[in-house]
């Protein structure tokens, strides 16, 4: 059964490649795979391949009480598995997608921010964290920022294969060009923005991940967060301060404006800026004086009467 289950990886892999997935997503695919081969021979080592057994291992984890995103994944994965590789059926019917929870985001107030970028290890651990917040890139987006990726005068940065394999480009305030430029002349990475224990080495994001544990255990923050937390913060923050939805669809990289709209939920105080366009012409709208306009009206009326009894009179 060994050798099947490692043909069946081997065979959904190339698939995979064939079809241009990043590498964290053949990853996770191909990790539910496999606990779902081991899990089918394990409970049903007679019986093949099938949809049965598919929503029988679907059923197990949700059992475990794994959570909606994994759940998710696996049904993704599993579901592509079978119509790409297997080329068989998957009735929607008989297996439907689990709905999807409707919770919201853990997020961050600014008070938070300051203190898990002062209570920072190192020097660069703060620059990371801060960098983070202040782009609200996802993790592997931030790790994957080059040197040659920052556009000093457009302020702007290049985000190389985001979510989907999709390039895009943000824009960043010019205090982040500054902070960027005093790190770069003291640390001095290579290549990529943060290196890790090599020059020119890409930071991983497990060490990412435990310079955030290590700020908010020194920060003392009872709030469950995560990298991605500081994502989290950064649109919550946006929209509090009045920033354009659309343009925070665009600098996060969503798909959908209903991804970005949840984060009003989490808008403490948002400060709506409306701009009617009745203010931006006000001024230049030459009123007629309400004196002359009676005037005018009275005249025409007396012009008028008189007119009417001369053809009367006639």
């Amino acid at each position: 059964m060994q050798a099947t289950i490692t043909s069946q990886l081997t065979a959904f892999e190339e698939h995979l490649l064939l079809k241009n997935f990043s590498s964290a997503t053949r990853k996770m695919y191909l990790r539910t795979l496999k606990r779902f081969l081991k899990f089918a021979s394990r409970k049903f080592p007679k019986d093949p391949i099938s949809q049965d057994v598919a929503r029988q291992y679907i059923l197990y984890r949700i059992k475990q009480g794994r959570s909606w995103s994994t759940i998710n994944c696996d049904y993704s994965s599993l579901r592509k598995y079978f119509r790409e590789v297997l080329v068989t059926d998957w009735s929607l019917r008989k297996t439907p997608r689990p709905r999807k929870d409707r919770t919201l985001p853990q997020t961050l107030s600014l008070q938070d921010i300051i203190k898990l970028i002062n209570n920072a290890a190192t020097y660069k651990h703060q620059i990371f964290i801060c960098f983070v917040y202040a782009t609200g890139l996802r993790l592997s987006e931030a790790m994957n920022v080059t040197l040659s990726d920052i556009d000093r005068n457009r302020l702007q940065i290049r985000v190389s294969k985001g979510k989907g394999s999709k390039d895009r480009y943000i824009g960043i305030p010019a205090r982040l060009i500054d902070i960027l430029t005093k790190y770069y002349y003291q640390v001095k990475p290579e290549h990529y923005l943060f290196n890790g224990h090599q020059k020119g080495e890409r930071y991983c994001t497990s060490s990412g991940q435990w310079t955030m544990r290590q700020a908010k255990k020194k920060a003392k923050l009872t709030k469950q967060a995560s990298v991605h937390t500081l994502r989290h913060a950064y649109a919550t923050h946006h929209l509090e301060f009045g920033t354009d939805l659309v343009y925070l669809k665009k600098q996060l990289g969503h798909k959908h404006l209903k991804t970005t709209e949840r984060y009003i939920h989490l808008c403490a105080e948002r400060q709506s800026h409306v701009n009617h366009p009745l203010d931006k012409i006000h001024q230049d709208i030459k009123w007629i004086n309400r004196s002359e306009t009676s005037s005018g009206t009275t005249e025409k009326t007396t012009s008028v009467s008189t007119n009417h009894r001369s053809i009367t009179s006639s």
